[in-house]
């Protein structure tokens, strides 16, 4: 239903420049293959779709296999890539051999891309999928950054050859003023998508049907380690990747968290451990944590603030965030957070995990006089002296304690 969405929104201008972002894993790639078939008019796409729910839908043929189709994955880099300008260069290259190929036109060296697409007399949807992935490289500078999205506008904006652009990533758009390169993009995320937020993830419903059908695990084993995320009207969504790989495997584990190439979590917190490092114990603790958060942006990589530590953590699947709360989702993400908080570098954190070895033998030796020693020591490191006999800040230390406790058994 993805695609009768889209091809919607496609028939009104304001509304064709579509970007989606979502933690990794989260089904972006896929959803961009199957719009690339269903649009392209390069391949009879009838055996894809005919069995499909798409199928039975009124409109269902009225943009089935009708243009042309530009789809790029930016994740793909050309060997080898030192530099951005290997990388662009490649893409160039690439883009205008096929359209030479398909087209039989002539390229004019250094003209732009939108030169040479207008040659073309012809318009195209462009599927454009992970288009923040070089943000993550070492070699990218700022000026390598501001090229980039010069080069997206010159080949997106205001052109007469688009009929459609559908951008997916885990980074949203640098769009918060006025003159940004990219502002003419509607942007949907974890935080702000009423419209799409259900074709990305597993709902409750489809995870029971998928145990129902594999009877490898029951539902309340899969909820446990992997629900925890929200749709925009409050029903539960779990991550798809680490779904897929239980119920394949047979064994619930940490799957997801385990993939890519940055440790998200550790860089967030790490990078201001004081501002963030309350909140953190609350979740770990299992207590939601109210803020309004503002949103996060592709230029706020350096996480100056809370808000934007937080609203990081969000869009990159390690938080949850709904009706103003933040919550960790899942014990596969719970884990991720304990191992993260045993880091040398998280300071007074760390230290209720360094206790919590010495708590866990005393407890198992009837030793109350060394439990309360050391809960008094945490107490005093982590509670504000104005709450510090508020029965929630205590047992907020106590339960992060705890959680210690389980993951080290």
């Amino acid at each position: 239903m993805l695609i009768l969405n889209i091809s919607n929104n496609n028939q009104v201008r304001d509304n064709k420049y579509i970007c989606i972002t979502r933690p990794r894993r989260f089904g972006k790639r896929i959803n961009a293959n199957i719009l690339a078939a269903y649009y392209t008019k390069g391949y009879d796409s009838h055996e894809l779709f005919d069995d499909l729910k798409i199928a039975k839908a009124e409109n269902y043929e009225n943009h089935m296999n009708k243009y042309s189709v530009i789809y790029i994955d930016f994740s793909i880099l050309p060997d080898p890539c030192d530099s951005y300008q290997q990388y662009i260069s490649w893409i160039k290259s690439a883009l205008i051999h096929d359209l030479q190929t398909m087209y039989h036109i002539d390229y004019i060296a250094n003209a732009p891309i939108s030169y040479t697409l207008n040659q073309t007399h012809d318009t195209f949807i462009f599927i454009l999928d992970e288009w923040d992935s070089i943000f993550y490289k070492d070699f990218m500078s700022e000026k390598d950054k501001i090229d980039y999205l010069q080069f997206l506008k010159g080949l997106l904006k205001d052109q007469p050859y688009v009929d459609l652009v559908y951008m997916t990533g885990v980074l949203p758009i640098a769009k918060y003023s006025s003159g940004s390169e990219l502002n003419m993009f509607r942007e949907y995320s974890f935080m702000n998508d009423p419209i799409y937020d259900k074709y990305f993830g597993f709902s409750e419903d489809e995870v029971k049907e998928l145990c129902q059908k594999h009877k490898k695990h029951t539902y309340e084993e899969l909820q446990y380690w992997y629900n925890g995320y929200y749709l925009s009207n409050g029903d539960r969504l779990f991550n798809p990747q680490s779904v897929n790989n239980a119920l394949s495997d047979g064994v619930c584990c940490n799957y997801w968290t385990e993939t890519g190439q940055m440790n998200e979590i550790a860089d967030c917190i790490e990078h201001n451990v004081d501002e963030v490092r309350e909140d953190i114990v609350n979740l770990v603790a299992g207590n939601p944590v109210r803020i309004e958060l503002n949103g996060y942006s592709v230029t706020d990589l350096k996480l100056d603030t809370r808000d934007e530590i937080l609203s990081a953590m969000v869009v990159f699947g390690f938080l949850s965030y709904h009706d103003g709360y933040l919550t960790i989702p899942n014990y596969e993400l719970m884990q991720k957070f304990n191992h993260v908080l045993s880091r040398k570098s998280m300071k007074g954190v760390k230290e209720i995990v360094d206790q919590s070895q010495k708590m866990l033998e005393a407890t198992l030796n009837q030793d109350g006089e060394t439990v309360a020693y050391l809960l008094e020591i945490v107490h005093d490191q982590e509670i504000p002296f104005l709450v510090y006999k508020d029965e929630n800040s205590l047992a907020c230390v106590v339960t992060a304690i705890c959680m210690q406790e389980s993951i080290m058994m």
